[in-house]
């Protein structure tokens, strides 16, 4: 009934926000052919695509980087609306979730799965403003201009953990005259809606504001066979105000307020093997299906997100200055059951409280000399107090009213300093030389406690229980308590203060074949700070008397040589680039036998391939298109890798194993896609768009034991939408849908808790028909 309820109400506010902004969608139908047949002529070439990947205005075949754009329509045609859809829609960039949180991977590199308490390999910026932490991530996308994905180390212009690449996301400002938008939107297998919309309002000839809002579900997808409920079900809601501020026209100021709220009930792990069949099989089985199975104990991830940005920009002279300030504020809360299994056997929580503060300065030349430079420095604080804990009941293992809990909590503070430079020589029309650099301090400090509790305890302000610590030291818990020594029953902790500091520089030859074809060679670096494993819960620490250290982790480094090829005839477009990448000390997760996971540093790694888009304009409104990227990427050595904890072998001891020769996190060797759109005229004022596409993805290895439970297989998606809709803004109506062929593939996979329990993967969604209403005025 309460579905019911919603449906129409969402019919008539759609139908309402539309009748409101009728008289625009009046005007916009005066449309005359003669204006048709110039639409049509103007459509004969493919035009510049505009980025600001190198911190200025370019175009896409002008930047001398491997970089994917998604424009407003294009985010809206395939339904990319958050970070993780972006996973099939650009070459070489995995996006998935682990227990955790979002795992985010470029050209091999990645990093998200083993602790909650470092930045990303992958950089964040949305409006200039830096988001490096995975919980940064979790808002959907709206009332977006574009998404830029630059693959590779972007140490100069993007900070010095943009190790892997960047995506940088630019959000609409407010317009010199009104204009907006409404949207709703019905996905019918899982119920999932969304009701969006924006509007810009000139108030004076200088200022003007922009508001914009969403709210969204995305529908559940998997049968809970325990509770027969379904799971996971995502609300969304999310608001932003911008104002802009032009007191000529030599200054913008862009101010703005983002607050969002985000709810997930229940989650998309399922078991997928079992080494015996230990439960009824209907209720889990291990075998792969739309079917999880975990008991009615608390299972659930909340987040709220407040942000701030400030943008200045004030044309000098030949040259622009200009500042991105922000602030960034979220809580975090979360509840797993501990394992994809039916019986209940413990239940891991967390909680976090983000904060930062973001400053950055750049000084910018026209781009018209004959040595352009961007000048600029960087400052970033962080505060995170991240709580932790996992309870446990014995009774599943024949332990009956055995129960015990463990806590730890980390507070972590951060300081990030760097200077950048980028100077290009442009020797002739044709060729130019750019030279960068960026010298960058991290400051990480961190007070960190591990402690005994007893189950049900809260996760700060609990009293210490001996008892739960030696129960809990038998699965690798508390593993400096001796039985015979009580000054050894105590809590752990930590004061620790570690300054990582790094100079990356990077050089790149571009020549310009022709107006129609360039081409570039670089070589860039990337450096990304180390840390603290926010998940240790073994003790094995110097400040327990051990040699080695579980806690810390250190840097790892980037060396990229890539050459590439851009070409835009103005019916074809194409991009090509080759690519060689060497990791030292690369930031790798590990899944421990007692569900811990937490991060150490493989020795070496390399990662080697080619990726290529072609874009043909084949007939006004008939353009097809094509990605494809292959990567070899391979650890070159990796002592202490772990050992296959599903079925170790008792001579099995994890600092004697190496993973050399395996494949790194999450890396398919290969992704392709191929799409195809028509539109054609309906009358006067209508048009039909049609669109579809098909992506493969090679599979992929996930944990660095190298696992081969753990190896997700390959699998092919179908997507295609229809759009009846006025060709000069106004009403479009559009049935799409993505997975058509209701293909069950699987995202990351990890073992779980117990090897009696097999292991659990990340199940995405099936075949998914959407409905969309939309205004534009």
């Amino acid at each position: 009934m309460k579905n019911k309820a919603f449906h129409v109400w969402l019919a008539c506010g759609t139908m309402m926000a539309g009748y409101a902004a009728f008289p625009t969608a009046v005007m916009a139908q005066n449309t005359s052919s003669e204006a048709a047949q110039e639409r049509n002529s103007s459509q004969a070439t493919l035009g510049d695509i505009i980025v600001t990947a190198q911190k200025r205005q370019q175009t896409l075949q002008d930047v001398p980087i491997a970089v994917s754009v998604l424009s407003s329509e294009a985010l809206t045609a395939q339904h990319v609306n958050s970070v993780e859809s972006l996973n099939t829609a650009v070459p070489n960039l995995v996006v998935t979730r682990s227990p955790f949180q979002p795992f985010v991977s470029i050209r091999g590199l990645g990093s998200g799965a083993g602790t909650r308490a470092f930045e990303q390999s992958v950089a964040m910026y949305v409006d200039g403003v830096y988001a490096g932490r995975a919980n940064q991530f979790l808002n959907p996308f709206f009332d977006v201009e574009r998404v830029e994905v630059v693959r590779g180390p972007q140490s100069v212009l993007f900070g010095v953990n943009a190790i892997a690449g960047a995506i940088n996301v630019v959000n609409k400002r407010p317009e010199d005259k009104l204009e907006g938008y409404v949207t709703g939107g019905y996905e019918f297998a899982y119920e999932g809606y969304n009701i969006e919309g924006g509007v810009s309002l000139p108030l004076s000839d200088t200022f003007g504001i922009r508001v914009a809002g969403k709210v969204n579900r995305e529908g559940a997808y998997l049968k809970n066979t325990v509770t027969n409920e379904d799971e996971p079900q995502t609300d969304s809601e999310i608001g932003r105000i911008v104002a802009s501020w032009r007191p000529s026209s030599d200054v913008r100021v862009d101010l703005s307020y983002e607050h969002a709220h985000k709810k997930i009930d229940g989650s998309a792990f399922q078991t997928v093997y079992l080494p015996a069949q230990i439960f009824p099989p209907a209720i889990e089985d291990g075998k792969l299906d739309l079917t999880k199975s975990t008991p009615g104990t608390p299972n659930f991830t909340r987040i709220k997100t407040d942000n701030v940005t400030l943008n200045i920009s004030w044309d000098v002279g030949d040259a622009n200055l200009s500042s991105s300030s922000g602030y960034s504020h979220y809580s975090f809360s979360q509840a797993l059951p501990a394992g994809s299994v039916p019986m209940y056997f413990g239940t891991a929580l967390a909680a976090e409280k983000f904060d930062q503060f973001y400053q950055e300065v750049r000084l910018a030349s026209s781009g018209k000399q004959f040595i352009d430079y961007i000048v600029g420095a960087s400052y970033y604080h962080q505060r995170s107090k991240i709580d932790q804990g996992v309870d446990f009941d014995f009774s599943a293992f024949g332990a009956s009213g055995v129960t015990a809990g463990v806590r730890n909590g980390l507070d972590q503070k951060t300081d990030g300093y760097s200077v950048f430079a980028q100077g290009t020589v442009n020797f002739t029309d044709q060729l130019n030389l750019v030279l960068g650099g960026r010298y960058s301090s991290i400051l990480k400090r961190a007070d960190y406690v591990l402690a005994p509790a007893a189950a049900g305890s809260p996760l700060a302000g609990y009293a210490i229980d001996i008892p739960s610590m030696f129960v809990l030291n038998s699965i690798g818990f508390f593993s400096y308590l001796d039985p015979a020594d009580v000054t050894t029953m105590r809590p752990t902790t930590m004061d620790r203060r570690r300054r990582f500091t790094a100079f990356n520089p990077s050089v790149s030859l571009n020549y310009k074949f022709s107006p129609e074809l360039s081409g570039y060679a670089s070589f860039t670096t990337g450096t990304k700070a180390g840390g603290f494993n926010d998940q240790e819960k073994s003790g094995i620490v110097p400040e327990n008397g051990f040699t080695s250290d579980a806690f810390s982790f250190n840097r790892e480094k980037a060396h990229n040589f890539e050459i590439g090829l851009k070409a835009n005839t103005g019916q074809v477009r194409a991009n090509i680039a080759a690519f060689y990448t060497k990791y030292k000390d690369l930031q790798a997760s590990q899944a421990l036998a007692n569900g811990s996971i937490f991060t150490t540093n493989a020795a070496s790694a390399t990662a080697k391939g080619i990726e290529a888009d072609v874009t043909w304009l084949v007939a006004p409104g008939f353009t097809l298109g094509a990605d494809a990227a292959y990567i070899h990427a391979r650890y070159d050595d990796y002592p202490g890798a772990g050992c296959i904890i599903t079925v170790t072998p008792t001579s099995c001891v994890d600092a004697q194993t190496n993973a050399k020769g395996g494949r790194l996190d999450g890396v398919p060797e290969f992704v392709g896609s191929m799409n195809a759109s028509y539109t054609f005229d309906v009358g006067d004022d209508w048009e039909i768009r049609t669109r579809g596409r098909v992506h493969y993805n090679d599979g992929a290895q996930f944990q660095s034991n190298q696992d081969p439970l753990d190896r997700v297989p390959s699998y092919t998606l179908f997507d295609a939408s229809i759009a009846l809709a006025q060709r000069e803004g106004g009403w479009s109506m559009t049935l799409s849908g993505k997975n058509l062929g209701n293909k069950i593939y699987r995202g990351f996979s990890a073992p779980a808790a117990n090897p009696a329990f097999g292991h659990q993967s990340l199940i995405m969604p099936g075949r998914q028909v959407y409905l969309d209403l939309r205004f534009e005025f």
